[in-house]
């Protein structure tokens, strides 16, 4: 077991707590708190009791780190804290039995109000932060409004004290809020004063006073914002719809035949009565009489006569009753279309909702850039708002079971579509722009709508997924979207553009040499499971200084105390904390490895970055590792690496590229690729004609002609190919040593089918040709993806098969980036979150100013020792920093207690890759990490390190 499980036990107590079942759990204890029953009454004070201590526990212990000590959060859940203690508090009028004489109606009164406080605990498990601006919860509250009128003892009290509540709520959001105009701030706060006074009102201390009820009415005028929306859209469907004229056509119809019918009635059947005896007076020949009685024959579904006197009577009556159903069937028509048009406006209309991020456009990597968010939202335990806005008219089927997102339709480069989803009072958002027919449309596309989103709210912080590259296209401008004309700075706000396509080109190139590279990634930004370590940056705002011996000293930031900095990185190993980079005060990144290389004797340090369960474990257990420094003794020696059979893994001289299918920004891929190999030989089968081969090899060999000398080092062939001659492959399959395979060019659907069907043929040319080359079916979803892992799990292969999904790989980083930019408030937390992106932007580029920091795959031949200690002082010592491994075997969470808290508390239990199952990140991380290796360690065949980049690229 690792000595410290504090941080894992921190993380799964706020994951029950902010549980639904744990919610539901304690309204039903709430419940039953409205009790007499003094024993029930205390059990339950003890229950709350506990409940507060454990929240005010995570309170203070989040409260050390920013962003959380600077945002709207914690004032919020400072107020609920308020709130569950006076509650609780409460349920102490029925434990000590107090008793209030009967004549002392002022504190009898005064008692029943405390007693109705217990109330207040409801507040917490209702999400009022994200629906008190819609106007579904307007209306809500004008009915309690309406209720409040009749409603007495302790009704009222419970009224009053929610609308108390309410408006400390809005109070602390509205002070964090960004407005769009002065005008609708103003107008606003306005709504809080009045319902203030209105609350007020409503007290029994002063609904004496004569205008009490009047002043009680103000709530009221919140009333009218709905239904201003619904007439504005009414009056918007009749004039788009054109319905007017239809309406009038029929009205006008109806008013003849009813004029006319009752003229020809009055002459005809002149003893009639038109009244239907509903008068107790003589029938009378009235032409008005007979005109209202035609009118209502032919609006009325029904007949008018019970029972006609004659046949022409009925006849008529008859006649009138289907020709009134079809007029009225027009009606129906007309209005149902009037109300379909209403509530599909409705649908659409500006959304109310604050300080939510939004999310511009759709593409295939928009579904995992949502799963990844909704995933780091509740590792995070952060109710994430977020607003989708595309061109389609529905919502893409893929947010049908997301309902924490809404959807919008609306263009993005209109205003109108912008103000729609309340773009001025967001905190972050992301543009996500689909393949366009060139890189400058899609140059153009960026530019425009960052200009029209920019109009809208100026310090909103941006980032762009953008298909192209993200360079500038001029040498004096610093990044790809500045604006010529901004000479002042209006446009150097946050923004961040990520290039899919150099995204691609960087994943697939780390993936070639790293198989399970993505997924290694993955887990260090965003894991699915929520007791898996992640990587996160904490500020600390303090020095690290060399001592006497010349030796680095980390400092708290206080200044008060000091430790060795290999001591300290030793002792969080040991305590679950992966420690292995500083910031420094200009913002660098400076692995622990690379301090040596620092030639001063002190330096600022902005922040520490490493791999644990959370933010807080790192900050606390680097404050507990400095106050009171323990090296972590080892029970054996180790010698070095050689003699442990481990091996670097290292590229190869050649490289014998095979590509079947269309694979996204090859041209990068080859440049990259040509940074670590020698020499390069691709051979690409697609479907395509002679000349589109032709036309497609000229093309790859001008890209790299860009570059001087990288033509020489690159053999490209390209054959047509149907992908049903399989034959044809087997002697290019064995001379390749990567295998990728794709979607063809020309197909865009049913892409899994194709590439399954050719990985089987492949792997049986594997057997009866005896080569192993790495292959890497590239699918289009996870879901596909699953689906072939699951099959190919069940079988031994003769070579080894990575199944990717590259859509989902850039999924996790976008919304890892998007999340973190959504998540500070201050200018100062961003730097901080700037530096964890360009962190892992190190660890991926692997390369030029990047080296210093990459990943790093030692391969096992050995037995490992038992003491992880001494194996980490080893790989520290070769100038490796630890991260995990990877099995041959998959590995459970089996922690007896973990399980508990699944069955009671649901939660996702595997990955969805079935890769993932199989890599340990942060070995002391938790208690299962530290039983695999004391269990299976026999059974890890890659050691997965960070360590400098030594080798010397050809360009």
């Amino acid at each position: 077991m690792i000595s410290n499980e504090r941080a894992i036990r921190y993380h799964h107590l706020e994951w029950i707590l902010g549980h639904p079942r744990f919610g539901m759990f304690m309204m039903a204890l709430i419940a039953f708190s409205f009790t007499h029953n003094q024993l029930l009454a205390l059990v339950l004070f003890v229950a709350f009791s506990i409940e507060i201590i454990f929240r005010l526990a995570l309170f203070l212990r989040k409260m050390k780190l920013n962003p959380y000590r600077s945002s709207t959060n914690q004032k919020i859940d400072l107020l609920l804290l308020a709130i569950d203690i006076v509650a609780v508090s409460s349920l102490l009028v029925t434990v000590l039995n107090i008793d209030i004489a009967a004549e002392n109606l002022a504190l009898a009164r005064l008692m029943r109000g405390v007693y109705l406080l217990r109330t207040l605990r409801f507040v917490r498990y209702f999400d009022l932060h994200s629906a008190m601006f819609s106007p579904t919860y307007g209306m809500v509250i004008s009915l309690i409004i309406l209720v409040s009128f009749f409603a007495d003892g302790g009704l009222l009290l419970g009224i009053i004290i929610f609308f108390f509540v309410e408006l400390a709520l809005r109070l602390i959001v509205m002070r964090s809020m960004k407005f769009e105009s002065k005008r609708e701030k103003r107008t606003e706060w306005s709504f809080w004063a009045l319902d203030l006074v209105a609350t007020v009102f409503m007290t029994p201390f002063v609904s004496g006073f004569a205008y009490s009820g009047a002043l009680r009415m103000l709530r009221l005028i919140r009333l009218l914002r709905p239904w201003q929306v619904i007439i504005r859209n009414l009056r918007d469907v009749l004039r788009e719809g054109q319905f007017m004229q239809e309406i009038n056509l029929i009205v006008l119809f109806l008013a003849i035949l009813s004029i006319g019918g009752g003229v020809v009635a009055h002459f005809a059947f002149s003893n009639f009565d038109y009244t239907m005896g509903l008068y107790d007076k003589p029938v009378t020949n009235d032409m008005l009489s007979s005109i209202w009685f035609t009118f209502r024959l032919l609006t009325d579904p029904g007949n008018s006569v019970i029972y006609p006197d004659n046949m022409t009577v009925a006849v008529f009556t008859i006649a009138g009753v289907i020709m009134g159903v079809f007029i009225f069937a027009f009606f129906i028509g007309i209005g149902a279309n009037i109300v379909s048009g209403l509530m599909r406006r409705l649908r659409n209309e500006d959304i109310a909702v604050k300080n939510h991020m939004v999310i511009l456009g759709w593409t295939p990597a928009s579904p995992y850039i949502l799963d990844q968010l909704r995933i780091i939202s509740d590792r995070t335990f952060t109710r994430l708002k977020v607003v989708l806005m595309h061109d389609a008219e529905h919502p893409p089927v893929e947010l049908i079971n997301e309902k924490w997102v809404t959807y919008r339709q609306g263009d993005i480069d209109s205003s109108a579509g912008l103000k729609r989803i309340n773009i001025a009072s967001a905190k972050q958002a992301l543009m996500v722009l689909p393949s366009q027919e060139s890189e400058a449309e899609s140059l153009s596309h960026a530019f425009y709508n960052m200009l029209a989103i920019r109009t809208e709210n100026k310090h909103l912080k941006l980032s762009l997924a953008i298909p192209g590259m993200d360079h500038p296209r001029l040498n004096t401008h610093k990044h790809m979207l500045q604006v010529g004309w901004d000479n002042v700075g209006t446009y150097n706000e946050p923004t961040v553009v990520l290039s899919e396509a150099d995204f691609r080109a960087t994943a697939l190139c780390n993936i070639l040499r790293y198989s399970d590279f993505d997924q290694v990634m993955q887990r260090l930004m965003i894991p699915e499971l929520m007791g898996e370590s992640s990587t996160h940056l904490v500020s600390w705002a303090g020095k690290i200084q060399r001592d006497e011996n010349h030796a680095w000293q980390l400092f708290t930031p206080d200044g008060k105390y000091s430790a060795d900095v290999l001591t300290v990185q030793a002792q969080l190993f040991e305590r679950g904390v992966t420690l292995f980079s500083f910031v420094s005060e200009d913002w660098e990144i400076i692995p622990i490895y690379a301090l040596e290389e620092q030639y001063v004797e002190s330096l600022k340090i902005q922040a520490l970055i490493g791999v644990a369960i959370s933010d807080a474990a790192i900050y606390d257990e680097a404050m507990y590792c400095i106050r009171e420094p323990k090296a972590p003794q080892v029970t054996e020696t180790l010698d070095d690496l050689d003699a442990l059979g481990l091996t670097l893994v290292e590229a190869e001289d050649k490289m014998q590229l095979l590509v079947m299918g269309w694979v996204g920004s090859l041209p990068l891929l080859l440049k990259r690729l040509l940074r670590f190999y020698h020499e390069l030989d691709l051979i690409i089968f697609d479907d395509l004609t002679r000349e589109q081969a032709d036309e497609e090899q000229a093309y790859l060999e001008r890209r790299l002609a860009e570059e001087p000398g990288l033509v020489d080092l690159v053999t490209i062939r390209i054959e047509p190919w149907k992908f049903n001659d399989m034959e044809r492959l087997r002697e290019d399959i064995v001379k390749s040593n990567h295998v990728i395979l794709s979607r063809p060019k020309a197909m865009d659907h049913s892409a899994y089918a194709i590439i399954t069907t050719v990985l089987s043929h492949i792997v049986t040319i594997c057997k009866d040709e005896g080569v192993q080359p790495e292959i890497f079916p590239l699918m289009d979803n996870r879901e596909q993806a699953g689906l072939l892992q699951k099959e190919l799990s069940h079988y031994e292969l003769p070579t080894e098969v990575h199944v990717t999904v590259p859509n989902e790989f850039y999924g996790v980083f976008v919304a890892h980036t998007s999340f973190h930019m959504y998540a500070v408030e201050r200018d100062e937390d961003y730097e901080a979150k700037r530096a964890l992106r360009h962190m892992l932007t190190k660890l991926m580029s692997d390369s030029g100013e990047d080296s210093d920091m990459g990943l790093k795959i030692l391969q096992v031949s050995d037995p490992l020792p038992e003491d992880p200690m001494a194996l980490f002082y080893t790989l520290r010592e070769a100038g490796y920093i630890w991260l995990g491994y990877t099995m041959d075997t998959r590995y459970q969470q089996d922690e007896p207690a973990w399980k508990g808290i699944d069955v009671l508390f649901p939660r996702q239990t595997t990955f969805t890759c079935h890769r993932q199952n199989q890599i340990i990140i942060n070995p002391n991380g938790s208690p299962y990490s530290q039983r695999t290796w004391m269990t299976s360690r026999e059974h890890v065949v890659e050691l997965i390190t960070i360590a400098g980049d030594d080798d010397v690229e050809l360009f």
